[in-house]
């Protein structure tokens, strides 16, 4: 494992992609582990890590985010929520807030949260007179509840990796956290806006509301379509998938008509290009996974956490910086795929509840997606808004403080993400 481990930091620091790293490192531990012909392993651990019926869902996941991207579905949401909160001092703001929590119900992806809302966002904040560092700091922290408020294409990953906890358990145990993120980020854009004196607009009218009301409606049934099926057992994760790609094409192509033969085309190629990526990070995923087992990692693990405190309280605090950390530097679905099969298992022999742990885990690596100095959706929105990675970074630490709270309370208190999974009978 050592020489696993040796060549997976090098080829990290080299920039290979982290699929690549995952199989070459694999190799060497493989070799390492057993000679040349327990490299025959590899093809069956390769199997394993995507065989399960339940991945067919992630592509559907991702084909039903382009649709709804490419169908105009955003600008709906805004219009709605800007005639809503528009009137409030900073509404731009908030709206952005608002819509990024109705849109994590649709795709569950930070990134596309992010591209989508800020194209439309950023520009208009900036011209009506938002910093523009606060413009991409807002949305890219708001974009984080993407993979948190369900559906969300990393907890199905988690799922099939792990195999601890179903899907449908962590959709509803990422509701309540998801909602809280929100309203805490709303509660310091309220305080920011006020005390920058961000613009205020003209309160819509109730024709515009209602209008604008109706224009959405349809478009926020995707979720009550997609969960609603999921969690009270009437459609399998991959079935709900299905229908919620043919919901957004349904929409974009025969309601709305705002998709293109040209448009579905573009989507089923995005599809297939980011469904590829994914499935090379699960198939890595599953030949270095089984090497980290055998190589008894998740039990030095156990020991090494045991070691530094006896405390509950102290190891889950230590593990949170050490994933918000890794989050910094990782975008969320390799992170995952790197720590959940050493981290999870030594949480369990620890005696963390398996759904509490797996929610606080994904809120903390996807916390560190937004945070300095490398998240990837902060990255991605300064790009957005046109002015360097250093100019986001100050105007984010209040959000990013937000959900740290958020992170804490989720931590300590873990009926906050047990009670939904209960109420519906998902967990005991």
């Amino acid at each position: 494992m050592l020489y696993a481990s040796i060549a997976f930091i090098i080829l990290m620091l080299i920039g290979l992609p982290i699929g690549y790293i995952f199989g070459v490192a694999a190799i060497i531990g493989y070799v390492d582990l057993g000679g040349l012909p327990f490299l025959r392993t590899i093809i069956t651990r390769m199997h394993g890590g995507a065989q399960d019926f339940m991945l067919i869902s992630i592509p559907f996941f991702i084909l039903a985010a382009e649709f709804m991207n490419r169908g105009g579905i955003t600008k709906r949401l805004i219009n709605f929520t800007m005639n809503i909160i528009g009137h409030f001092r900073g509404g731009l703001s908030h709206a952005n807030i608002l819509v990024s929590m109705l849109f994590a119900g649709l795709t569950g992806v930070a990134i596309t949260d992010t591209v989508a809302i800020g194209k439309l966002l950023i520009p208009e904040m900036k011209e009506q007179g938002y910093d523009a560092g606060y413009s991409a700091a807002v949305t890219a922290t708001s974009s984080v509840m993407g993979p948190i408020i369900p559906p969300s294409v990393v907890m199905i990953i988690y799922a099939t990796l792990l195999r601890g906890v179903s899907v449908p358990a962590l959709f509803a145990g990422g509701i309540l956290p998801g909602i809280l993120i929100g309203v805490l980020l709303l509660t310091v854009s309220v305080v920011i806006s006020r005390i920058k004196n961000y613009p205020v607009r003209e309160r819509a009218s109730l024709k515009e509301l209602l209008l604008s009301a109706k224009d959405a409606l349809l478009a926020l049934l995707t979720p009550v379509i997609i969960l609603g099926g999921i969690l009270f057992g009437v459609t399998t994760v991959a079935e709900a998938a299905a229908l919620g790609a043919f919901y957004a094409l349904f929409l974009g192509a025969v309601v709305y008509r705002t998709i293109s033969l040209r448009d579905i085309w573009k989507s089923l190629e995005e599809t297939v290009i980011v469904t590829g990526v994914v499935f090379l990070l699960l198939l890595g995923a599953g030949v270095l996974g089984w090497l980290i087992t055998r190589a008894g990692v998740p039990a030095a693990m156990t020991e090494f956490i045991v070691g530094i405190s006896p405390n509950p309280l102290v190891q889950l605090a230590l593990i949170n910086v050490f994933l918000i950390v890794l989050g910094m530097f990782i975008d969320v679905i390799p992170a995952v795929l790197i720590v959940a099969p050493i981290i999870v298992p030594a949480m369990h022999q620890l005696g963390f509840d398996p759904l509490h742990f797996a929610i606080v885990m994904l809120v903390n690596i996807n916390l560190g997606n937004a945070t300095p100095p490398m998240g990837m959706t902060l990255m991605t929105a300064t790009k957005l808004a046109d002015i360097s990675y250093e100019k986001g970074m100050l105007p984010s630490l209040p959000f990013i403080a937000s959900m740290i709270l958020v992170l804490i309370l989720i931590s300590y208190f873990p009926i906050s993400v047990l009670w939904i999974p209960r109420l519906l009978g998902l967990w005991s």
